[in-house]
């Protein structure tokens, strides 16, 4: 199954294999690479000898943002990352590591390619090691190639923290697929709010210890974006906290009880304490974390019935959570489709600079659009599936997803046709529905297999 990763420079100076690494590392993760020449054809520039200049590198990797994407990199400034990193959110760097005499080795065993001593001895004094506050990892290249990259794959998935403003981080746990969601954090260092939890016990300590890393006390507050287990088991790690959430999300919670592991109970949960929203609005509520106001936003049934979003607007940043998902399919059986399309136009209305998805990696506002495109194909493979008596499994089927054959989770298209189906057929929106139905076709898309948790 493909990964989707958050996108990635890999930098370093010449000789320690960007470019061998860099390919191999985008075709493992199954995502687009490019080098200095790829951009610069890509973006109408002349053929240089030097590297395209930043916006035509931050521009191509934008144009990545769904499905992710590698390029490489020379040694770069913390400055350079800088500017990159605030162009394109979610940049991943990773640093190819090794010692002047090691690259020195290597470079004289390549005949094709000549740098001389002082050239690569003043790409070692430009290069600045990453710092701790920066997003990404070094990667040791005393290795085989097919080792760094298996290195460099691991460090990919590990949960990484993105500070988005002053106070304000996003918790993302790649490859972003089913059950690895994102959570968040808004702190001034005496208060602390945090949205959603984590699927496992294990992972919801570990978004506790990066809470706690970031110089934040433990969360007062946790906000639930809807009551999925993959959002909300990790309640419970964070008491006392009070947990916040829409009327619909508790109601939720308590009726669904420990409903992951009837999908998947192979996985190690650990000791997951169910805990549902303690306080609930219905419309809307306004919170303050820190100084900084928090606003919860009901769009209506859209994802699930109890969804909320959660709005920062002097930061201009929105935790959508599974409204939008950045690189993944998105899944409204348990909610509306057509409440989601009217979500996302209230998601749009807030002039979001920041997205931060339910799956996938920091992304901007124009991951809405890429979500309603998939949504309205659901509502027209819908209406000519039934008008030709065909079932959902059957509609789904005979799809051709080409146009949306970059995200993740393609059998969810079966269960989403299912919620069609049931809107077509005049009944309410977020209308509960026969989850082991439309979870048995999904398996069906899936080559007669239950899909993957990858918690």
């Amino acid at each position: 199954m493909a990964v989707t990763v958050p996108l990635i420079v890999v930098m370093g100076v010449s000789g320690c294999g960007k470019t061998t690494v860099g390919r191999e590392l985008a075709e493992r993760l199954n995502v687009p690479y490019a080098d200095g020449a790829d951009i610069a054809r890509e973006a109408g520039l002349p053929p240089a000898d030097g590297e395209p200049p930043d916006d035509a590198v931050a521009g191509w990797l934008r144009r990545r943002a769904a499905s992710g994407g590698v390029v490489s990199r020379p040694a770069l400034r913390r400055g350079d990352r800088g500017r990159l990193a605030a162009a394109v959110p979610g940049l991943y760097f990773l640093h190819l590591d090794g010692s002047r005499c090691l690259i020195g080795a290597r470079l004289a065993e390549r005949k094709e390619l000549f740098v001389p001593h002082d050239v690569l001895d003043a790409q070692f004094a430009a290069l600045e090691p990453l710092a701790p506050d920066e997003h990404g990892a070094a990667v040791c290249i005393d290795a085989t190639p097919a080792q760094i990259v298996d290195r460099a794959v691991d460090a990919a998935r590990t949960p990484y923290t993105v500070q988005l403003a002053t106070g304000v981080h996003a918790y993302i746990q790649p490859d972003g697929g089913w059950c690895l969601s994102n959570a968040g954090f808004v702190s001034d260092g005496t208060t602390t709010l945090l949205v959603d939890t984590a699927a496992t016990e294990s992972r919801a300590r570990l978004l506790r210890e990066a809470v706690l890393a970031s110089g934040a006390p433990d969360p007062a507050l946790v906000v639930n974006t809807h009551h999925h287990g993959d959002h909300t088991y990790g309640n419970g790690v964070f008491a006392p906290a009070t947990v916040v959430g829409h009327a619909g999300c508790r109601q939720q919670v308590l009726a669904a009880g420990r409903h992951l592991e009837l999908v998947w109970p192979e996985v190690e949960y650990g000791d997951v304490r169910l805990r549902a929203p303690d306080m609930t609005y219905t419309e809307s509520m306004t919170l303050t974390a820190g100084g900084t106001e928090v606003r919860l936003l009901h769009p209506g049934p859209a994802h699930t019935v109890g969804d909320t979003v959660v709005w920062l607007p002097e930061q201009r940043v929105v935790f959508a959570g599974d409204l939008a998902m950045c690189g993944g399919t998105p899944f409204v059986a348990f909610g509306s489709l057509s409440g989601s399309l009217r979500a996302l136009e209230r998601l749009r209305s807030l002039g979001a600079e920041t997205v931060v998805p339910g799956h996938g990696p920091v992304t901007d506002a124009g991951v809405f659009d890429v979500v309603e495109r998939y949504l309205r194909y659901v509502a027209e493979l819908a209406a000519q599936g039934r008008a030709a008596g065909r079932t959902p499994l059957e509609a789904a089927r005979a799809a051709d997803p080409e146009a949306f054959a970059e995200l993740r989770e393609p059998e969810r298209l079966v269960a989403n046709l299912h919620r069609a189906y049931s809107e077509l057929a005049g009944e309410p929106e977020g209308h509960p529905l026969d989850a082991a139905e439309y979870f048995a076709d999904m398996a069906a898309m899936n080559g007669g297999r239950m899909m993957p948790c990858h918690a």
